[in-house]
């Protein structure tokens, strides 16, 4: 069960405006305003299975870059279990990789992924491009249909690695819910570039994005903080994202850097409550 801490004064007058509302407009259809705890918490379980693609798509690209050095290609740095194939098009100068999962394989980081990934690679004059599509693919029975392009720098302005994420996605939850996700996200690798490790990488990311609820009720998004993400949580540790849904504004606020699954909202009127992230 979720632990939900509720600011009281916040609910007693969003009890009263939907007393009102009732009273004075019965028989009328009205709508939904209140970004509810469900809401904050379907965005960023989203959020969180993309950032879990993410990360296959990073140890992929370490695979990816020993490509041509006599490693066995057929291995993934993923997890032992995937069968990765390599299919190089020297004429259009292009790798596709496909990942297939199967109908069930445990990753490094304890998420069971089922299905395939196919990715496929492009240099660039400053990199590469990807373009990944999915099959049958799932995380922890997550449904992931879709599309996702990405074009990666070897060296941006802070230099650092940067690859900027483009997606549009459908996914059917473990929960029925039917959700979807379209926007731009740039992902700049800010630690652990010097190690071979994962554990110790960090991401800043910016962007923003669109997401329709289970209702058809469309948010939007825009971080006005980056957020951090650390490749040995599994939560957003920091940054302040803003959610607008039907005209009114929220932020919500990822904390001060600590691995928890808390998070702040925040209302209009500078009215808070704090949510527990749902894991996936």
């Amino acid at each position: 069960m979720i632990l939900k801490v509720f600011n009281l004064r916040l609910l007693a007058i969003i009890g009263m405006v939907v007393l009102a509302s009732c009273s004075e407009s019965e028989g009328v259809d009205t709508t939904e305003t209140d970004l509810t705890t469900d809401d904050v918490e379907a965005v960023v379980l989203a959020d969180d299975i993309t950032a879990d693609i993410d990360n296959v798509l990073e140890d992929d690209d370490n695979d990816f870059n020993l490509l041509g050095k006599g490693v066995d290609q057929s291995k993934s740095s993923v997890a032992d279990c995937v069968v990765r194939t390599v299919e190089e098009n020297p004429n259009e100068n292009t790798v596709t990789i496909t990942l297939d999962f199967g109908e069930g394989c445990v990753g490094k980081r304890g998420r069971e992924f089922a299905g395939k990934i196919i990715i496929v690679y492009e240099k660039t004059d400053t990199g590469y491009s990807k373009s990944v599509t999915f099959e049958e693919f799932s995380i922890d029975g997550n449904q992931l249909e879709g599309s996702k392009s990405i074009v990666k720098v070897k060296e941006n302005g802070n230099g650092n690695k940067e690859a900027t994420h483009t997606v549009d996605l459908s996914l059917t939850l473990s929960t029925g819910e039917i959700v979807t996700l379209e926007g731009t996200r740039t992902r700049e690798k800010i630690e652990g570039d010097d190690t071979f490790l994962r554990g110790d990488d960090v991401y800043s990311i910016s962007g923003s994005w669109k997401f329709v609820n289970k209702d058809g009720i469309e948010f939007t998004g825009t971080i006005i903080e980056n957020l951090r993400r650390e490749y040995a949580c599994k939560y957003i540790v920091s940054g302040i994202t803003e959610i607008s849904k039907n005209g009114e504004v929220y932020t919500l606020d990822f904390g001060d850097g600590s691995c928890d699954n808390k998070a702040t909202l925040t209302n209009a009127n500078g009215e808070s409550i704090e949510i527990s992230l749902r894991n996936k």
